[in-house]
């Protein structure tokens, strides 16, 4: 199971290029990967760590899709935080992706 923090680290080479960790549960490995590209882009760490994230849901043969009802949709919804311009969210869901504006509760 997914720890309250789990830790990470990027290499340049051979060398240390950051050390840091994101909270979330399911989330964890997603907003590595986010915060970790933010950073590459040029964001100051405070700021890649409070850029909006989403969240591909966990999905699993247990649990249910809140819009079909179906067990084991995998990665079947998208979850986006507060920031991210609803103008893309549309765009997105336009492209037939189930989306929504929920809080990221670990997903």
């Amino acid at each position: 199971p997914y720890h309250t923090i789990i830790p990470a680290m990027a290499l340049r080479g051979d060398e240390l290029f950051l050390s840091y960790g994101v909270m979330g549960g399911f989330m964890q490995p997603q907003g590595h990967v986010q915060v970790l590209l933010n950073i590459l882009r040029g964001y100051g760490v405070q700021a890649a760590l409070d850029a909006p994230r989403f969240c591909i849901s966990a999905g699993s043969p247990d649990t249910e899709s809140s819009s079909t009802g179906q067990s084991g949709d995998i990665n079947s919804e998208v979850y986006f935080e507060e920031g991210i311009p609803e103008a893309v969210v549309e765009r997105l869901r336009g492209a037939c992706l189930l989306l929504t504006r929920d809080v990221l509760p670990g997903c």
